[in-house]
């Protein structure tokens, strides 16, 4: 009996010793206290409220201005801080985690909880950065950034100046954003952003840069040939003029543009700076002719793309104004200037060919109206007419002598010089009705009707005409050649060569029968009638 009396008693004790223990723990710890052991990072919270934990986080967190995250970029650091990008710490909801440690879902703690020490260490809450504050940031950080470089081409005097391109370096922005994010969130001190190599779009000058040295390694000539003016010298050289003018390399250098196109550059030749020089030189060719700007440029543009230093000038020539003296008619006037009358009526329409009066001023046209087409290289025909041979040359050496027959006193054939028109192999002269084989047109004599350089004509019942006055003055103002002649003429010669006529025809013998005997002229034709 005393036994259970002790027992009884002792558990009594117990109960009161737990029932005080408890107790005193309870108004140790009160119930909206931290238990204890419950650090957030270094700060110790346990035993404080709520309330209490957040003044404490408050003071002891770092603020968001100091916190945040050295950011390094090719060698150069940049500081990124929380309060820039906008992440902080949510202290209150930091400071209610720990106040949740060793406690339920409820809230509450279990008997005996504040017996012992939780060792707890809380990380504090964050709210993360706002990735459009970050880009923000980064964009600052991105003057890092190079922007590459094309490689150019350019000139100082004749002398090429090429650079080859340069790479340039960018910030990944997408790459750089996540990587400093993610180093914000896990609180990390710095963080190493690398940078993306950017190719020039332009690597190398070539091959501008070997072109342009070679436009520039001599100078450029341009050659002013022009054999219809100037001192007409003997048959076995052209005569005529030449010239020739050189632009120096810093010269050619200055009508020289590069262009960036897509990715290379691309040599240009400016047109107004080339027109420039060639208006300077102009004026050295004299007045007897004309520099003609168009094809000449033209001239000048295909040499240089081809790679050439040398371009030949295109050459026009002036109308002329002859002041009518006594004893002048229209038809002397053209003869003694080296023109059909034709072409001076047509210059002159105003005036009236059988009226001319002393001191009247009439348009002598330029040559260039016998000439329409250029002339062909190298090839001339050279007819004398005081000994009634024909010269043929190419590039100034005699390849064949002829004998021929020219035109009679009353149509003498016209000295000057000309150019092969047309070619026709079988020709029908309407007018005498007669066959003119291996016909070439040389000026035009007439509105539609042109002397020509032709085969002994043949009359409409097959017979040769003029045969034996070949030598002497013979035709209306062709020029006569013998059979075979004139196809080996017909053969070499090509549209545009050079005709020069030149002297005076001597009288036919009255002995010798012409052409104007043989197929004599109607009085609708000039003749005398029967």
């Amino acid at each position: 009996m005393k036994t259970a009396m002790r027992v009884l008693a002792g558990l009594l004790v117990l109960m009161l010793v737990i029932f005080a223990v408890t107790a005193w723990l309870a108004l140790r710890h009160p119930a909206d206290t931290i238990l204890p052991g419950v650090h957030v990072q270094t700060i110790d919270v346990s035993g404080l409220t709520v309330d209490e934990a957040v003044a404490a986080l408050t003071r002891g967190l770092p603020a968001p201005e100091t916190a945040g995250v050295d950011v390094r970029v090719a060698g150069q650091t940049w500081r990124v801080t929380w309060a820039e990008v906008g992440q902080r710490y949510d202290i209150r909801a930091t400071a209610q985690a720990a106040y949740r440690v060793g406690r339920d879902a409820n809230g509450d703690a279990p008997l005996f909880a504040g017996l012992r020490q939780h060792n707890e260490i809380v990380a504090p809450v964050i709210v993360p950065a706002d990735p459009a504050r970050v880009r923000e940031a980064i964009a600052r950080i991105a003057a890092v950034e190079r922007a590459p470089v094309d490689a150019s081409l350019t000139f100082d005097g004749g002398r090429v100046v090429a650079t080859d391109g340069q790479p340039g370096q960018r910030l990944d922005v997408e790459d750089a954003v996540a990587r400093v994010l993610r180093a914000l969130t896990e609180g990390a001190s710095s963080v190493e952003l690398s940078l993306v190599a950017v190719p020039p779009k332009v690597a190398a000058p070539e091959p501008a840069r070997t072109q342009a040295q070679a436009w520039l390694a001599q100078p450029f000539t341009l050659v002013v040939d022009d054999p219809l003016t100037g001192e007409l010298l003997e048959n076995e050289l052209p005569g005529g003029y030449r010239a020739e003018f050189a632009a120096p390399p810093e010269r050619v250098a200055a009508w020289l543009e590069s262009r960036t196109e897509g990715q290379s550059i691309r040599l240009y030749v400016d047109a107004i700076s080339v027109k420039v020089w060639l208006e300077e030189v102009a004026p050295q060719v004299g007045e007897e002719r004309l520099l003609d700007m168009g094809p000449t440029l033209k001239n000048v543009f295909t040499a240089l793309y081809n790679g050439q230093h040398r371009a030949e000038a295109r050459v026009r020539h002036p109308d002329r104004i002859y002041v009518v003296e006594p004893g002048d008619t229209l038809s002397l006037i053209a003869y003694n200037h080296n023109m059909p009358r034709y072409q001076l009526e047509r210059a002159n329409p105003d005036i009236d060919p059988g009226a001319i009066d002393i001191g009247q001023e009439i348009v002598i046209p330029s040559i260039d109206a016998l000439l329409p087409y250029p002339l062909t290289p190298g090839k001339r025909i050279e007819i004398d007419l005081p000994k009634q041979r024909m010269y043929v040359f190419e590039y100034n050496t005699q390849v064949y002598t002829f004998t021929v027959s020219t035109g009679i006193s009353r149509t003498p054939t016209i000295p000057g010089q000309f150019q092969i028109l047309f070619k026709e192999e079988a020709a029908f002269a309407k007018r005498w009705q007669l066959d003119m084989p291996y016909f070439m047109g040389v000026y035009e004599e007439d509105e539609g009707f042109f002397n020509g350089i032709h085969e002994l004509p043949i009359t409409h019942y097959g017979t040769r005409l003029s045969r034996g006055v070949l030598g002497y003055p013979a035709s209306f103002g062709c020029i006569i050649m013998d059979e075979g002649d004139a196809k080996t003429l017909f053969d070499w010669a090509e549209i545009g060569t050079l005709v020069r006529i030149s002297g005076y025809a001597p009288g036919t013998p009255t002995w010798q029968q012409t052409l104007a005997d043989l197929a004599p002229l109607t009085p609708e034709e000039g003749g005398e009638g029967p």
